[in-house]
């Protein structure tokens, strides 16, 4: 298994930014997002995943990309729903890759392989996945139609891209929970849990400078993805995104 090791020079001042801090808050990002979730992520986590590869026939083994793929929690899930999966974990912050390791025994060590890469130029060869999972990691990209334009490359045709995200709010009900929750109460919770308050500002800040559901659509079709579909989680505080290379396209 590859291990992380080394940095990986961000495209911009904004991905050194982001990187440095997840570096820094690696050891305490799980605690602190069962705590702040309750314990709810991990819910969200597995039902993105559920039918991930449901279109890869089980003759075979799925190759997937785990992107910006932190402390592995959602390469964990994608084989835990897929036993024959081999996966490739990447991120550009290779703290939370290595505390992931920690996390792997038994089969996992072996199907799993952390990869310290950057969304926007991935380290994958063309049409080689299956599918690509990212949870909560899109938002913090400098350049996105750049990196789903990569997600779009490193597919097969019939491939399917699923992100779990917290996007923009549209609705008033969940501006209301994002206004009274994400920016006053996150900060606290998790300034208490990891003692990095600042890490738990940005939160906030990444989700309101971010797209809401129609924009990020259509930077995917944009890149060339189709049959775009959008699930609400828990009154749309979250959302799963899924798209997908048409087999036609390539």
């Amino acid at each position: 298994m590859t291990l992380p090791s080394g940095s990986l020079a961000p495209i911009d001042e904004h991905g050194q930014t982001v990187q440095t801090m997840f570096d820094r808050i690696a050891r305490g990002y799980d605690r602190a997002n069962r705590v702040m979730s309750l314990g709810i992520d991990t819910r969200w986590r597995k039902r993105a995943v559920g039918p991930l590869c449901s279109h890869v026939p089980l003759t075979r083994d799925a190759d997937v990309l785990d992107l910006c793929a932190g402390t592995l929690d959602g390469s964990i899930e994608i084989l835990r729903a897929r036993a024959s999966a081999r996966i490739i974990a990447g991120d550009f912050a290779a703290e939370m890759l290595a505390y992931g390791e920690t996390k792997l025994t038994g089969e996992a060590r072996a199907r799993i392989t952390t990869k310290v890469m950057d969304a926007h130029r991935l380290d994958v060869a063309d049409r080689s996945q299956d599918a690509i999972f990212c949870a909560f990691g899109i938002r913090n990209l400098s350049d996105v139609p750049r990196a789903s334009a990569e997600q779009f490359r490193v597919l097969r045709p019939g491939g399917q891209l699923c992100v779990l995200e917290f996007f923009r709010p549209t609705r008033w009900l969940t501006k209301l929970v994002h206004r009274v929750y994400n920016q006053g109460l996150l900060p606290l919770v998790g300034w208490a849990v990891t003692g990095d308050r600042e890490a738990y500002r940005y939160l906030p800040r990444s989700i309101g400078r971010f797209y809401d559901h129609a924009a990020y659509a259509e930077v995917l079709r944009s890149a060339g993805f189709v049959d775009i579909t959008v699930e609400p989680l828990t009154f749309g505080c979250a959302s799963i995104v899924r798209a997908h290379v048409g087999e036609a396209q390539r």
